[in-house]
């Protein structure tokens, strides 16, 4: 007995010290990256896997020279640490106890495969600008992944004393979230503007062009490329200097927070060491990023401080993540852990005050649905922008404009959706806790915020986008409200006439960028409105029993034996995906999209087909699970495929 108490507290100090050791080589990968962007040595080695048609392995070190060193170095190290994350993986599913952390090892596998085949799609299709950035940041992600598995397996947090957690500083816990998360983006606009070409957009530092706020205005563009000119440098465009301005923006907001989250932790953190010395951390670090961004523009972007630059940033937001998980593990009672780990059920107490008010708000808007609905309206005017033959930075501010507008227009659609049908909430165990039924927000108060918001992002999208957008956005307001929401009562149709408002979003991007409809706004159009009969009717055989309670007249309800249900599921899917190859078929999408989008369609259809050979919760859940890992994964191809053209 005590010789196994031994081995096994052996086994779990060289886990821990292992899962430690992969975190530190990643950072060192994400140092040697930095090295191979910074110097320009992405195509120095022409082929992948291979290295001059030399196995990557046996390529002899006295061909490391230039740029073929930092290069090959680089893959040297990639393959070093995936062959680390395998290990772990693998350690973690044998002899971790909890199911999380399983999954997290595997899912670092995963992560840690799609890194690597990036990496060889950059060289393959020459550094394309997406697959460029996506790499960059998936590097980042992937060291965020590692930091949580050692985190997880370290003493401090599987010994932790969570009786002991004080739970009054919660807010704690959301500053160290939010800074993060500021942070995260932060990484994404500096990965945008390196991959641009917009790092030496603006010449001097810390005013731009002389000034603290630039004018963006043919002037500035005039005197930044007179300047440039007179270094030997290529001229920039607008677009380069507006992402370059947008980063330095983000230094200065991630600065502000900063500044917040130290003021916080010296008032009320001074005494918790474990808190204020990752604290004081970070902002060393910060200052230190902040002096090495001077000098990357007064050097001319010298490749070791660019480097160090870009390796800082990966630092900071590893401190920060950091500083969040053991701000999780000692300001949350346990409870709340296992509500976050474990998914177990909490009971939480109804808050009051100006702050639960504006949350209750939000929960109104349905803030998920419109996350879906701008992603939709981005795709759309991201590919019309391209059929236009324009580039989707070439006019910034306008598909600003039109993200800001269709967001109140879905925003006041989700609240008055949430009005219209707050006596039938009530009744329902689903819903019962929604803003208007258990009382938190007044059901008139509810009405006139729905009616502002939606109005206000009608107007808006009329002034600053064009009249088409609007009326799209009016026509998604009508049928969403007064014609699908009244038929959910009356008719099983009503599940294919609200597909109708939640495609239209796509053709409201597609016309705010080209102005006119053509052949694959309505494709793109098709795709979204197939995709929602078989996400819906998932959904609604999960909660029969609730939408049967209230008088619902869903197709799942009124269709006991499901073969009516099995038999649309099954249409749709295929349908969706004749549908998708049709924009390869239009010259919209590439050979990448239409395999990729092939390899899905399948899948998905395999899914609804499995599901009508009779109708159970795991095999629902399957379907809807797949709806949702469908349609994202989908339009990522999309973009991929288009970066590749």
């Amino acid at each position: 007995m005590a010789f196994t108490s031994f081995y096994n507290n052996n086994r779990q100090i060289w886990l821990r010290r292992y899962s430690k050791f992969t975190a530190f080589s990643t950072l060192g990968l994400i140092f040697a990256g930095g090295l191979v962007t910074s110097t320009g040595s992405g195509l120095a080695v022409p082929d992948w896997p291979n290295t001059y048609g030399e196995f990557m392995f046996t390529f002899p070190f006295s061909k490391w020279v230039g740029g073929i060193f930092y290069e090959h170095l680089h893959r040297l190290l990639a393959s070093f640490v995936g062959f680390l994350t395998l290990i772990l993986s693998i350690w973690l599913w044998r002899t971790e106890s909890r199911l999380w952390m399983k999954k997290l090892g595997f899912f670092a596998l995963g992560t840690v495969i799609v890194q690597g085949i990036l990496g060889g799609l950059t060289v393959i299709f020459l550094l394309p600008t997406f697959i460029s950035m996506t790499h960059g940041i998936l590097a980042q992600t992937f060291f965020c992944i590692t930091i949580a598995i050692a985190y997880s397996l370290s003493k401090e947090w599987n010994s932790f004393d969570r009786s002991l957690a004080k739970d009054e500083n919660i807010s704690f816990v959301k500053w160290s979230m939010g800074l993060t998360g500021l942070v995260y983006i932060q990484l994404i606009l500096g990965a945008l503007m390196r991959h641009t070409g917009a790092g030496l957009a603006i010449l001097d530092f810390p005013l731009a062009d002389g000034k603290f706020i630039p004018m963006l205005n043919d002037l500035l563009l005039t005197s930044i490329n007179y300047d440039r000119f007179d270094l030997g440098l290529e001229p920039v465009n607008m677009s380069q200097v507006i992402i370059h301005l947008f980063h330095r923006i983000g230094a200065f907001v991630v600065l502000i927070a900063a500044t917040g989250l130290t003021v916080q932790t010296f008032r009320h953190q001074r005494e918790e060491d474990k808190i204020l010395i990752p604290v004081l951390f970070f902002d060393l670090l910060l200052l230190t990023q902040i002096a090495l961004a001077a000098f990357v523009i007064w050097s001319g972007k010298t490749p070791i401080i660019t480097t160090f630059h870009v390796w800082t940033g990966a630092l900071l937001l590893g401190t920060s993540f950091f500083l969040t998980l053991r701000s999780l593990l000692i300001f949350l009672p346990e409870g709340r852990l296992q509500l976050l780990f474990k998914h177990q059920p909490l009971t939480v107490e109804k808050s009051t005050g100006l702050k639960s008010y504006l949350s209750s708000l939000w929960e109104l808007m349905k803030p998920r649905i419109v996350w879906l609905v701008l992603v939709s309206t981005v795709i759309g005017y991201y590919l019309g922008a391209l059929k236009s033959g324009k580039s989707i930075l070439a006019e910034p501010w306008m598909l600003i404009h039109t993200v800001i507008g269709t967001a109140f227009v879905a925003g006041g659609a989700g609240v008055l959706n949430h009005y219209l049908e707050r006596d039938l909430d009530s009744q329902m165990k689903r819903t019962m806790k929604r803003p208007i039924p258990s009382g938190r927000i007044k059901p008139n108060t509810a009405r006139r915020f729905g009616i502002f918001i939606s109005g206000m992002g009608v107007i808006y999208l009329l002034s600053a986008v064009n009249t088409p957008t609007a009326v799209v956005a009016f026509a998604t307001l009508f049928l969403y409200l007064i014609v699908y929401t009244p038929l959910k009562m009356k008719t099983t149709w009503n599940t294919l006439i609200g597909a109708i408002p939640g495609a239209l979003p796509t053709l409201g991007g597609w016309l705010a960028a080209s102005g006119n409809l053509e052949l694959g706004g309505w494709i793109l159009f098709g795709i979204l409105f197939l995709w929602q009969i078989p996400h819906f009717f998932a959904i609604a055989w999960l909660y029969r029993y609730d939408y049967g309670r209230v008088g619902f007249k869903m197709l799942p309800v009124t269709d006991p034996s499901m073969r009516k249900t099995s038999a649309f599921s099954v249409l749709f899917c295929a349908l969706l995906v004749l549908c998708t190859t049709l924009l390869h078929l239009n010259g919209i999408a590439g050979k990448v999209f239409m395999w990729g989008s092939l390899l899905l369609g399948v899948t998905f259809l395999a899914l609804a087909i499995d599901a009508s050979r009779g109708w159970t919760e795991v095999r629902a859940r399957r379907l809807l699970r797949g709806s949702i890992i469908y349609l994202p994964l989908l339009l990522i191809i999309l973009v991929i495929d288009q970066s590749l053209q």
